[in-house]
């Protein structure tokens, strides 16, 4: 019978492959790792690179006529009443809130 068996070997060949294998493994783990940190954060740093640049400064016609339109968008649009519990749009005179059933009543 060989002497060299595993269940036997201490500190022996098999141990010393069994580490071998580990260290490999673990330099293996390190480099995916690293990779996978430089591949999600290279477009976080180009986004941070890239600046917008306001080249003209809007004169004082182009933002009265903003809140001339601003305020034409404020007259026209409706008055939509929500639900105090869950917040979703209903009719203005309902009793009761079709999505979440609550009394609206008080």
């Amino acid at each position: 019978m060989p002497q060299n068996m595993f269940p036997f070997d201490i500190f022996g060949f098999m141990s010393g492959m069994f580490v071998l294998i580990f260290v490999i493994a673990m330099i293996f783990f390190i480099i995916v790792i690293i990779i996978v940190y430089k591949l999600l954060h290279t477009n976080v740093d180009n986004v941070k690179k890239k600046s917008v640049k306001i080249t003209n400064i809007p004169n004082e016609s182009v933002i009265k006529a903003s809140k001339e339109n601003a305020k034409d968008k404020l007259i026209t649009e409706e008055i939509v009443s929500t639900c105090k519990y869950c917040g979703e749009n209903i009719d203005e005179n309902t009793s009761f809130c079709p999505y979440c059933g609550s009394n609206l009543i008080d």
